[in-house]
């Protein structure tokens, strides 16, 4: 269940934001009309996954090999440069929200159904949180990397909030950082595990000490990712809870519940 519901996703996600008219052929990742994923690895991720299951194949033939092996434009030439054949029928969507209830009506298991879908939403949720640092870690003149190095207090800090309001401590522990810079006493070296340690100790103060946190507003600089508007949208109905809300298995009932109230 958690393959087949999960690639259904990442397919229609693809699909979505790279097929050519034909739906026969995915755009290379650095052609999309709008990112994938909310960070480049997710995208990657979702695209060697569908490969491996046999969705999609890289468009591969001999001229594109000597590319590869000789172009001295090489730099041109990575992961984001590859075309992509769509080795199965394209899916159709609804494209209102409804999906959610079509899947738990046929699901051998609406729990494990529901915990696979609360799964994928962590993961959104972290990629959502690590590109938003990398971005304002670039804004503010720092290595963007430091945000790979923060995922697991990103990920912590999503147990028990929602991803904007874990964008706001990340706002917060840049501050710090920044106050840690000018006073010289670290190593620029070792800025990056402050900015980590930061984000776990406020995460931490903000738990025990009851924070009220409202937010971060979505940045013009990070346009919202075809898999998540698939997922918070068609998929699950979670709307703007997706990007304000704990990822949770009561969010996801929820907004099945709200669904079957309003129709």
């Amino acid at each position: 269940m958690h393959t087949d519901l999960t690639a259904q996703i990442y397919f229609a996600a693809a699909l979505r934001v790279g097929a050519d008219a034909s739906g026969t052929r995915l755009l290379p990742l650095a052609r999309l009309r709008e990112p994938l994923a909310p960070h480049d690895r997710f995208s990657q991720r979702i695209l060697l996954a569908l490969q491996a299951l046999e969705f999609i194949e890289p468009e591969l033939n001999r001229s594109h090999v000597e590319d590869w092996l000789f172009a001295r434009d090489w730099i041109q030439h990575g992961f984001t440069s590859l075309a992509w054949r769509v080795l199965r029928p394209p899916m159709r969507l609804p494209d209102s929200w409804g999906l959610l209830t079509d899947v738990l009506a046929r699901a051998d298991s609406i729990d494990e159904a529901l915990a696979q879908l609360e799964a994928l939403w962590e993961d959104l949720a972290l990629a959502e949180t690590v590109e938003f640092a990398r971005c304002e870690l670039s804004g503010s003149g720092y290595d963007p990397r430091w945000a790979d190095e923060a995922a697991p207090a990103l990920g912590q800090a999503l147990e028990h909030f929602g991803a904007n309001q874990v964008m706001y401590l990340v706002h917060i522990a840049l501050r710090s950082v920044a106050l840690t810079h000018q006073r010289g006493r670290v190593p620029i070296a070792q800025l990056g595990h402050v900015f980590a340690t930061s984000i776990a100790n406020y995460t931490a103060r903000a738990v025990s000490e009851g924070w009220t946190i409202k937010g971060m507003s979505r940045s013009a600089n990070l346009p919202r990712s075809a898999i998540a508007t698939l997922f918070a949208d068609t998929v699950t109905g979670l709307g703007d809870a997706y990007f304000s809300e704990r990822p949770s298995v009561e969010g996801l009932i929820r907004a099945l519940r709200k669904h079957t109230t309003l129709h």
